[in-house]
C-alpha cells in the first residue's frame, strides 16, 4: 500500500513539473509567436520632374509630380561637331527663346529669354523672363554674329538647354532636364577667286571678283585691296561695296620697281569682320619713272 502511494505521488510530481517547465517565464513570453507575410505598397518620398516633349527648335516644357511647380530655361551650351564652343568663339551672337502662341512661334513675337555667349566658358546663363507654371511650347532661335557666320556658316549646331524646375510653394524639391535643339547656319559669305585681266599696252591690270554675301549681303561696308608684305597683309586701297573690279597701275608702287606683288581683295562687313577672296593673284610691276603692269 505504501509503495503504490509513493508511485502515485511521483507520477503527479512529474506531470506538474512538466507543466511548469513548459510555461514561458515573464521574460520569455514572446517565445511563442505566429507569423504571416503581408504585401505592403512601395513607399515614396514624393518629388517633381521637368518634362521635355518634342525635338528640333520647338519643344513643350512643363513640370509633373506630387505637387505643382515653376520652371525656366537656365543655361545653354552650343556644340559644333560634338565640341562645345566657347563664348569667345560665339561672341556677338544670341540664343533667343520665345513662347508659342497657338502652338507656333513668330519671329516678331517678343523674346522671353536670351543668352549672350562671351568669355572662355562653354555654358551660358539664360536671362530675362519669369518662372513659368504649367506646360508651354518654347521656340529657340540662334542669331549668329557675322564672325560666327564666316567661321561656321553652313554647319549644324546643337543647342543643349538646361531647364530648372522648383516645387511650389516651399521649393523643397528641385528638378532639371535638358532640351537639345539643332540648327543649321546659313552658308558663309564668300568672295570668289580673283581674276586678273591685262590692260592696253600693259599700262594697267584689272582685278575682278564676285561677292556672295548670303545673309550678310546687306551688311557689306566696303572692299579692301590688300598686298602681302613680309608675311602680313597690308591695306593699299579702299573699294566701294558696289564695285566688283579695280584697276592696278604701276604708279601705285615705288618710282623704281621690278617686283611681283601678291594681292587679294577682302570684303569688310559693318562690324569689321573680313571675308578674303578664296585665292590670291600676282601682279608684276616694272617701273623706272614710266612703267608697266602684268598679270603673273
Amino acid at each position: 500500500m505504501t509503495t503504490r502511494l509513493t508511485a502515485c505521488l511521483l507520477a503527479l510530481a512529474v506531470v506538474l513539473g512538466g507543466v511548469l517547465l513548459l510555461r514561458p517565464s515573464e521574460s520569455t513570453l514572446a517565445a511563442w509567436s505566429d507569423e504571416a507575410t503581408v504585401a505592403v505598397p512601395q513607399l515614396r518620398t514624393g518629388g517633381v520632374q521637368v518634362d521635355v516633349t518634342g525635338s528640333g527648335t520647338t519643344a513643350t516644357l512643363g513640370m509633373s509630380g506630387d505637387t505643382s511647380g515653376t520652371w525656366r530655361p537656365a543655361a545653354v551650351t552650343v556644340l559644333s561637331a560634338g565640341r562645345a564652343l566657347t563664348g569667345a568663339e560665339l561672341a556677338g551672337s544670341r540664343v533667343e527663346y520665345r513662347l508659342a502662341r497657338n502652338g507656333a512661334c513668330v519671329a516678331a513675337d517678343p523674346v522671353a529669354y536670351s543668352a549672350s555667349p562671351s568669355g572662355t566658358a562653354t555654358s551660358f546663363p539664360v536671362t530675362g523672363g519669369e518662372r513659368l507654371s504649367g506646360a508651354h511650347t518654347v521656340c529657340l532661335t540662334f542669331v549668329p554674329s557675322d564672325q560666327v557666320l564666316v567661321q561656321l556658316g553652313g554647319r549644324a549646331l546643337s543647342f543643349v538647354t538646361t531647364v530648372d524646375g522648383v516645387a511650389a510653394p516651399t521649393g523643397t524639391w528641385t528638378a532639371a532636364n535638358t532640351w537639345t535643339a539643332s540648327h543649321t547656319l546659313p552658308a558663309a559669305p564668300t568672295v570668289s577667286a580673283l581674276r586678273c585681266t591685262p590692260g592696253w599696252l600693259n599700262q594697267w591690270v584689272t582685278l575682278g571678283w564676285d561677292w556672295d554675301g548670303g545673309d550678310a549681303a546687306n551688311r557689306l561696308a566696303r572692299f579692301s585691296l590688300q598686298l602681302q608684305d613680309r608675311g602680313t597683309w597690308r591695306d593699299v586701297a579702299t573699294i566701294s561695296s558696289r564695285a566688283r573690279t579695280t584697276t592696278i597701275t604701276p604708279y601705285q608702287f615705288s618710282f623704281v620697281s621690278f617686283d611681283s606683288y601678291t594681292l587679294r581683295v577682302v570684303a569688310v562687313l559693318n562690324d569689321g569682320t573680313t571675308v578674303p577672296t578664296s585665292s590670291t593673284t600676282n601682279v608684276r610691276v616694272e617701273r623706272v619713272g614710266l612703267g608697266a603692269a602684268y598679270c603673273s
